[in-house]
């Protein structure tokens, strides 16, 4: 094996090249306005051996979607196990799940998907598929866990998994998609946060959460 062999990306570094650069360039001049051949311009290489990666773009524009929803809900269940303090568990998952979602790259993925399921439909169903879907059923498995502990009420972990997107991806999140502002303070995200596990507990939490729950008077 000579020096140029050695050093040529492999094929799994390759498409992580192009996932990148595909993902900046989704966000930065939306899904219609991109094309396959300023893909491959900017990845260096051919439009036919991207197609051997992608064979359209929809496949591209999927292939990213997968990947972000695989690392945001990795990370978020990689630090959220739940372990004593049912309220404290899903204190810091919230937290993190929230920052995720107010994330300037989060809210411009929100907004470009938006903009572009009407005239492509597809992009809406794979985004669901890759991201709600898949969101909820990690969520569901995790809520699934509490209700065998006793820490949370017997219930159906689907409709708790909703309740709880819901309420996260609520209030601040609709103020900051809107550009009604551009940041939160530490505060503002840690109100809303006691918020959600309150209105959540209220609802699912076991008798004595519950209860506790129950008596927030909010902000």
């Amino acid at each position: 094996m000579d020096a140029t062999e050695f050093n040529r990306p492999s094929r799994d570094d390759r498409r992580a090249a192009i996932l990148e650069i595909a993902r900046a360039a989704f966000l930065h001049d939306g899904y219609a306005a991109t094309s396959m051949s300023q893909i491959a311009a900017r990845v260096g290489g051919s439009k036919a051996t991207l197609y051997n990666y992608f064979p359209s773009k929809k496949d591209l524009f999927v292939a990213v979607a997968d990947l972000e929803s695989t690392n945001i809900f990795d990370h978020l269940f990689d630090v959220s196990e739940i372990v004593g303090d049912i309220r404290a568990a899903l204190t810091n998952l919230c937290r993190s799940f929230l920052t995720v979602l107010l994330s300037e790259e989060m809210i411009a993925s929100y907004r470009l998907i938006v903009a572009e399921s009407v005239r492509f439909p597809e992009i809406g169903h794979a985004v669901y598929e890759l991201g709600v879907k898949r969101g909820l059923e990690r969520f569901a498995a995790y809520f699934k866990q509490a209700m065998d502990t006793g820490a949370l009420r017997p219930a159906n972990a689907l409709i708790a998994a909703e309740l709880f997107l819901d309420l996260t991806a609520g209030y601040l999140h609709k103020k900051r998609m809107w550009n009604v502002v551009d940041h939160f303070s530490t505060n503002e995200i840690e109100a809303e946060v006691e918020r959600i596990v309150a209105t959540f507990l209220a609802t699912y939490g076991n008798d004595e959460l519950s209860r506790a729950a129950r008596a927030y008077t909010g902000y």
